[in-house]
Protein backbone atom coordinates (compact mmCIF):
# COMPACT_ATOMS: atom_id res chain seq x y z
CA UNK A 1 0.00 0.00 0.00
CA UNK A 2 1.03 3.45 -1.27
CA UNK A 3 1.10 4.75 2.86
CA UNK A 4 3.59 1.60 3.82
CA UNK A 5 6.94 2.89 3.39
CA UNK A 6 10.03 0.34 4.25
CA UNK A 7 12.77 0.75 6.98
CA UNK A 8 14.96 -1.99 5.25
CA UNK A 9 17.71 -4.05 7.75
CA UNK A 10 21.32 -3.97 6.60
CA UNK A 11 24.21 -6.06 6.52
CA UNK A 12 27.60 -4.86 7.63
CA UNK A 13 29.78 -7.36 5.04
CA UNK A 14 32.88 -6.20 6.86
CA UNK A 15 33.69 -3.92 10.27
CA UNK A 16 37.02 -2.62 11.33
CA UNK A 17 38.39 -0.59 13.80
CA UNK A 18 41.24 1.13 12.64
CA UNK A 19 41.43 3.03 15.44
CA UNK A 20 40.62 6.12 18.44
CA UNK A 21 39.91 9.29 18.71
CA UNK A 22 40.65 11.62 21.96
CA UNK A 23 37.24 11.98 22.85
CA UNK A 24 36.65 8.04 22.54
CA UNK A 25 34.96 7.60 19.69
CA UNK A 26 36.65 4.80 17.18
CA UNK A 27 37.79 5.09 13.43
CA UNK A 28 35.76 2.47 11.44
CA UNK A 29 35.77 1.09 7.92
CA UNK A 30 32.38 -0.69 7.04
CA UNK A 31 30.63 -1.78 4.63
CA UNK A 32 26.99 -1.21 4.86
CA UNK A 33 24.63 -3.36 2.74
CA UNK A 34 20.52 -3.03 2.63
CA UNK A 35 18.51 -5.91 2.75
CA UNK A 36 15.30 -6.41 1.33
CA UNK A 37 13.52 -7.22 4.76
CA UNK A 38 12.66 -5.06 7.28
CA UNK A 39 10.63 -3.22 9.09
CA UNK A 40 7.46 -1.08 7.65
CA UNK A 41 6.31 2.52 9.08
CA UNK A 42 2.86 4.41 8.40
CA UNK A 43 2.37 7.76 8.79
CA UNK A 44 -0.48 10.34 8.88
CA UNK A 45 -0.27 13.62 8.88
CA UNK A 46 -2.10 15.81 11.77
CA UNK A 47 -2.96 19.13 12.67
CA UNK A 48 -2.48 19.18 16.39
CA UNK A 49 1.32 19.14 16.61
CA UNK A 50 1.71 16.10 18.47
CA UNK A 51 3.73 12.85 17.81
CA UNK A 52 2.40 9.42 18.42
CA UNK A 53 3.59 6.32 17.78
CA UNK A 54 1.95 3.09 17.90
CA UNK A 55 3.51 -0.20 17.95
CA UNK A 56 2.96 -3.76 18.99
CA UNK A 57 6.51 -3.56 20.46
CA UNK A 58 5.76 -2.51 23.94
CA UNK A 59 9.46 -2.15 24.87
CA UNK A 60 9.39 0.71 22.01
CA UNK A 61 6.70 3.36 23.67
CA UNK A 62 8.88 5.36 25.59
CA UNK A 63 10.18 9.24 24.53
CA UNK A 64 13.64 7.97 23.79
CA UNK A 65 12.82 5.99 20.83
CA UNK A 66 14.23 7.00 17.72
CA UNK A 67 11.04 6.90 15.51
CA UNK A 68 10.37 9.98 18.16
CA UNK A 69 12.93 11.58 18.61
CA UNK A 70 13.21 11.83 14.74
CA UNK A 71 10.01 13.15 14.17
CA UNK A 72 10.80 15.58 16.92
CA UNK A 73 14.11 16.71 15.56
CA UNK A 74 12.20 17.40 12.17
CA UNK A 75 9.35 18.92 13.59
CA UNK A 76 11.90 21.81 16.06
CA UNK A 77 13.95 22.05 12.82
CA UNK A 78 11.08 23.04 10.35
CA UNK A 79 9.44 24.89 12.74
CA UNK A 80 10.76 26.28 15.97
CA UNK A 81 11.50 29.96 14.30
CA UNK A 82 8.02 30.39 13.31
CA UNK A 83 5.80 32.07 15.86
CA UNK A 84 2.19 31.69 16.66
CA UNK A 85 2.09 28.39 14.19
CA UNK A 86 -0.13 25.84 14.29
CA UNK A 87 2.79 23.03 13.95
CA UNK A 88 1.95 19.92 11.91
CA UNK A 89 1.85 16.66 14.04
CA UNK A 90 1.89 12.73 13.08
CA UNK A 91 0.78 9.85 13.84
CA UNK A 92 3.47 6.72 13.16
CA UNK A 93 2.58 3.34 13.20
CA UNK A 94 5.68 1.13 13.11
CA UNK A 95 5.59 -2.68 12.43
CA UNK A 96 8.32 -3.80 14.10
CA UNK A 97 10.16 -7.02 12.68
CA UNK A 98 13.80 -6.69 12.49
CA UNK A 99 15.27 -7.82 15.98
CA UNK A 100 16.55 -5.01 18.79
CA UNK A 101 20.26 -5.24 19.63
CA UNK A 102 20.90 -7.57 16.20
CA UNK A 103 23.30 -5.89 14.11
CA UNK A 104 20.72 -5.19 11.56
CA UNK A 105 20.27 -1.61 12.01
CA UNK A 106 16.59 -1.60 12.80
CA UNK A 107 16.16 1.57 15.31
CA UNK A 108 18.42 3.72 12.76
CA UNK A 109 16.43 2.77 9.42
CA UNK A 110 13.48 3.29 11.27
CA UNK A 111 14.41 6.80 12.03
CA UNK A 112 15.78 7.57 8.71
CA UNK A 113 12.43 6.31 7.11
CA UNK A 114 10.17 9.06 9.26
CA UNK A 115 12.81 11.87 8.72
CA UNK A 116 12.84 11.19 5.20
CA UNK A 117 8.73 10.73 4.81
CA UNK A 118 7.89 13.26 7.03
CA UNK A 119 9.73 15.82 5.01
CA UNK A 120 7.98 14.35 2.16
CA UNK A 121 4.84 14.98 3.95
CA UNK A 122 4.93 18.04 5.81
CA UNK A 123 6.22 19.55 2.76
CA UNK A 124 9.61 20.43 4.40
CA UNK A 125 11.63 20.60 1.30
CA UNK A 126 14.83 19.60 3.09
CA UNK A 127 17.98 18.41 1.16
CA UNK A 128 19.21 15.23 1.71
CA UNK A 129 22.30 16.62 2.73
CA UNK A 130 20.39 18.80 5.35
CA UNK A 131 18.37 15.38 6.40
CA UNK A 132 21.43 13.18 6.46
CA UNK A 133 23.10 15.78 9.09
CA UNK A 134 19.97 15.47 10.99
CA UNK A 135 19.86 11.75 11.33
CA UNK A 136 23.62 11.97 11.86
CA UNK A 137 22.47 14.15 15.31
CA UNK A 138 20.02 10.52 15.92
CA UNK A 139 23.14 8.08 15.80
CA UNK A 140 26.01 7.06 13.25
CA UNK A 141 24.22 4.94 11.31
CA UNK A 142 21.39 6.99 10.30
CA UNK A 143 22.64 9.01 7.27
CA UNK A 144 23.54 5.79 5.25
CA UNK A 145 19.69 4.69 5.37
CA UNK A 146 18.65 8.44 4.03
CA UNK A 147 21.44 8.02 1.51
CA UNK A 148 19.98 5.38 0.39
CA UNK A 149 22.46 3.61 -1.05
CA UNK A 150 25.04 0.74 0.13
CA UNK A 151 28.20 2.37 1.29
CA UNK A 152 31.34 2.31 2.64
CA UNK A 153 31.55 4.33 5.76
CA UNK A 154 34.62 5.63 7.04
CA UNK A 155 35.89 7.58 10.12
CA UNK A 156 33.01 7.38 13.04
CA UNK A 157 30.59 6.10 10.36
CA UNK A 158 30.26 9.49 8.93
CA UNK A 159 32.06 9.74 5.53
CA UNK A 160 29.88 7.56 3.30
CA UNK A 161 31.39 6.05 -0.36
CA UNK A 162 28.73 4.51 -2.06
CA UNK A 163 28.96 1.30 -3.86
CA UNK A 164 27.10 1.05 -7.10
CA UNK A 165 28.46 -2.31 -8.15
CA UNK A 166 28.42 -5.01 -5.46
CA UNK A 167 26.55 -7.88 -6.90
CA UNK A 168 23.51 -8.20 -5.10
CA UNK A 169 23.52 -11.74 -3.39
CA UNK A 170 21.32 -13.76 -1.09
CA UNK A 171 21.82 -13.89 2.39
CA UNK A 172 20.85 -16.43 5.26
CA UNK A 173 21.05 -14.43 8.13
CA UNK A 174 20.46 -16.64 11.87
CA UNK A 175 18.87 -14.78 14.67
CA UNK A 176 20.18 -15.75 17.76
CA UNK A 177 17.72 -14.73 21.02
CA UNK A 178 20.36 -12.04 22.05
CA UNK A 179 20.47 -8.68 22.38
CA UNK A 180 24.10 -7.03 22.19
CA UNK A 181 24.79 -3.15 23.14
CA UNK A 182 26.89 -1.49 20.93
CA UNK A 183 28.67 0.53 23.76
CA UNK A 184 29.73 -2.91 25.16
CA UNK A 185 31.13 -3.79 22.40
CA UNK A 186 32.77 -0.76 21.98
CA UNK A 187 33.83 -0.66 25.96
CA UNK A 188 34.75 -4.59 25.87
CA UNK A 189 37.22 -3.91 22.76
CA UNK A 190 38.66 -0.83 24.67
CA UNK A 191 39.32 -2.79 27.91
CA UNK A 192 40.95 -6.20 25.84
CA UNK A 193 43.12 -3.57 23.84
CA UNK A 194 43.16 -5.05 20.71
CA UNK A 195 45.57 -4.34 17.95
CA UNK A 196 43.57 -1.96 15.31
CA UNK A 197 43.54 -3.16 12.10
CA UNK A 198 44.74 -1.09 9.15
CA UNK A 199 43.00 2.01 7.28
CA UNK A 200 43.01 0.49 3.78
CA UNK A 201 41.84 2.43 0.25
CA UNK A 202 38.36 1.58 -0.92
CA UNK A 203 39.89 -0.58 -3.55
CA UNK A 204 42.25 -2.36 -1.37
CA UNK A 205 38.80 -2.91 1.00
CA UNK A 206 36.66 -4.41 -1.87
CA UNK A 207 39.67 -7.09 -2.35
CA UNK A 208 40.72 -8.51 0.88
CA UNK A 209 38.97 -11.67 2.57
CA UNK A 210 35.44 -9.55 4.66
CA UNK A 211 35.86 -9.61 8.55
CA UNK A 212 34.45 -7.77 11.40
CA UNK A 213 36.81 -6.77 14.53
CA UNK A 214 33.89 -7.49 16.92
CA UNK A 215 33.13 -11.18 16.27
CA UNK A 216 35.70 -12.79 18.89
CA UNK A 217 34.31 -10.36 21.19
CA UNK A 218 30.73 -11.18 20.57
CA UNK A 219 31.51 -15.10 20.53
CA UNK A 220 33.44 -15.17 23.44
CA UNK A 221 30.63 -13.38 25.86
CA UNK A 222 27.44 -14.87 24.65
CA UNK A 223 27.79 -18.89 24.50
CA UNK A 224 24.44 -18.83 22.26
CA UNK A 225 26.21 -17.01 19.71
CA UNK A 226 28.73 -19.18 19.14
CA UNK A 227 26.97 -21.86 18.89
CA UNK A 228 24.82 -20.61 15.85
CA UNK A 229 27.95 -19.45 14.69
CA UNK A 230 29.61 -23.33 14.63
CA UNK A 231 26.37 -24.77 13.38
CA UNK A 232 26.46 -22.19 10.17
CA UNK A 233 30.26 -22.69 9.46
CA UNK A 234 29.55 -26.04 9.07
CA UNK A 235 28.21 -25.33 6.11
CA UNK A 236 29.45 -22.17 4.76
CA UNK A 237 31.24 -19.20 5.80
CA UNK A 238 29.86 -17.08 8.71
CA UNK A 239 30.10 -13.62 9.64
CA UNK A 240 29.15 -11.12 12.58
CA UNK A 241 26.81 -7.84 11.10
CA UNK A 242 27.59 -5.10 13.24
CA UNK A 243 28.01 -4.74 16.70
CA UNK A 244 24.75 -7.20 17.18
CA UNK A 245 23.95 -10.75 17.46
CA UNK A 246 23.07 -11.65 14.12
CA UNK A 247 25.24 -14.16 12.00
CA UNK A 248 24.53 -14.29 8.10
CA UNK A 249 26.34 -16.15 4.72
CA UNK A 250 26.46 -15.06 1.38
CA UNK A 251 25.13 -16.88 -1.27
CA UNK A 252 24.83 -16.44 -5.34
CA UNK A 253 21.30 -18.10 -5.38
CA UNK A 254 18.56 -17.84 -2.98
CA UNK A 255 18.31 -22.03 -3.48
CA UNK A 256 21.32 -22.20 -2.31
CA UNK A 257 20.73 -20.17 0.79
CA UNK A 258 17.56 -22.10 1.34
CA UNK A 259 19.45 -25.42 1.11
CA UNK A 260 21.65 -23.93 3.89
CA UNK A 261 18.93 -22.86 5.90
CA UNK A 262 16.95 -26.69 5.40
CA UNK A 263 19.80 -28.15 7.11
CA UNK A 264 19.64 -26.16 10.33
CA UNK A 265 17.85 -26.99 13.59
CA UNK A 266 14.19 -26.09 13.80
CA UNK A 267 14.81 -24.17 16.48
CA UNK A 268 17.28 -21.69 15.05
CA UNK A 269 15.27 -18.37 13.99
CA UNK A 270 16.59 -17.64 10.59
CA UNK A 271 15.40 -15.68 7.09
CA UNK A 272 16.56 -15.53 4.00
CA UNK A 273 16.41 -12.33 1.84
CA UNK A 274 18.06 -10.59 -1.19
CA UNK A 275 20.94 -7.86 -0.53
CA UNK A 276 19.70 -4.39 -2.50
CA UNK A 277 22.66 -1.71 -3.43
CA UNK A 278 19.64 0.86 -3.54
CA UNK A 279 17.74 0.80 -0.23
CA UNK A 280 13.86 -0.24 -0.74
CA UNK A 281 12.69 2.81 0.59
CA UNK A 282 14.17 5.07 -1.80
CA UNK A 283 12.99 2.09 -4.61
CA UNK A 284 9.29 2.78 -3.14
CA UNK A 285 10.01 6.86 -3.54
CA UNK A 286 10.89 6.33 -7.06
CA UNK A 287 7.82 5.23 -7.96
CA UNK A 288 5.39 6.90 -5.64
Amino acid sequence: MSGCWPAPGKLNLFLYVTGRRDDNYHFLQTFFHFINYGDTIEIAVTNNGKIRLFTKTSSLLHSNNLVMKAARLLQKYCWSNIKNSLFLGADIILNKVLPIGAGLGGGSSDAATVLVVLNRKWRCCLSQKILMKLGEMLGADVPVFILGYSSIAEGIGNILTPVFFMPEKWYLILIPPVMVSTSWVFQMYKLRKYCYSPHRSVRELLSCSFYNDFENIVRSYFPVINIYFKYLSQYTTARLTGTGSCIFSEFDTKQLANLVQSYLPTWMSSIVTRGANISPLYQKLLYT
